[in-house]
């Protein structure tokens, strides 16, 4: 709806009218073409104009099989070119830094520190989504390993570090809604006992990095970036991490491979340009 409405008001401005069924009729591809550029001046992204010129086609089938109004510009326009972007990775020290300074700030009761913390280090010690994290049970926790359901119900294994396992462990031991009775609970609760949303922990992370002035990538999403890529820069090979992470591609984890080559690059941009300093003088 906001996409159609965004179109409409262009409209409204470009041809100085009320829009009706006359202007849908005879919209052209140079009008189109005007209102996406008009959308890339106000800072919209490609991947966003790419959304709106489908919502535009689909709105255009529409109106065609229910109330005839026939327009072939709208399915003859190219779609924007999304260029694809590298997963942006958070460094050990951030890590570091946000678990050392959560125990020490005052976000919340404790036991609501001890499970953000789990969390955290979870996405991070093992690579999970975020909605793989959430739909665990507090019996899966009891092995050395969880089988994770990911991306089309598809099952991995997922070994479980001593640390990771501490933690989450300490977390259930603090939190006021879990007992040991409850094997059949989801593992990670909100304040009301009931299972936490992705939503509320990427909105409680984003208060975390505000408060504790952390890089601005920081997200759910990033510790499993980074997950990936610091096994990447440890020499674990690419198959090993795409099993970890459950890509059914090697295509996929292979944009890890970039960043690598991005590090490794910057590590020679710097060393070339100290190289300079040192023979400046000669």
């Amino acid at each position: 709806m906001r996409d159609l409405k965004d179109l409409i008001n262009f409209l409204n401005t470009h041809i100085g009218g009320e829009v009706n069924v006359g202007t849908l009729k005879n919209l052209s591809i140079p009008e189109l073409r005007s209102w996406l550029t008009s959308r890339y001046a106000r800072g919209v992204n490609a991947r966003s104009n790419a959304r709106a010129l489908s919502v535009i086609r689909n709105f255009f089938k529409y109106i065609k099989n229910n109330h005839n109004i026939d327009n072939e510009a709208v399915f003859s326009l190219s779609r924007p070119i999304q260029r694809r972007t590298l997963p942006k990775a958070l460094s050990i020290s951030n890590i570091k830094t946000l678990l050392k300074e959560m125990k020490l700030s005052d976000l919340g009761e404790p036991w609501v520190v001890k499970r953000e913390i789990a969390i955290i280090v979870l996405l991070y010690g093992a690579g999970l989504r975020i909605s793989e994290a959430l739909n665990l049970g507090v019996s899966d926790i009891n092995n050395e390993s969880l089988i994770v359901t990911g991306k089309g119900d598809k099952q991995r294994q997922v070994f479980i570090l001593p640390v990771v396992k501490k933690c989450i462990q300490e977390y259930v031991k603090a939190c006021p809604y879990l007992g040991i009775n409850d094997e059949a609970q989801y593992l990670f609760l909100g304040v009301r006992g009931k299972k936490l949303g992705r939503t509320y922990v990427a909105n409680r992370l984003q208060k975390i990095r505000r408060m504790l002035n952390l890089p601005e990538i920081l997200s759910p999403h990033a510790f499993r970036h980074s997950f990936a890529t610091h096994l990447l820069q440890e020499d674990i090979d690419i198959r090993s991490i795409q099993q970890l992470l459950g890509h059914s591609s090697l295509e996929t984890t292979q944009v890890y491979t970039h960043l690598n080559y991005q590090d490794v690059f910057n590590m020679y941009k710097n060393f070339q340009q100290g190289l300079e300093k040192k023979l400046k003088p000669l």
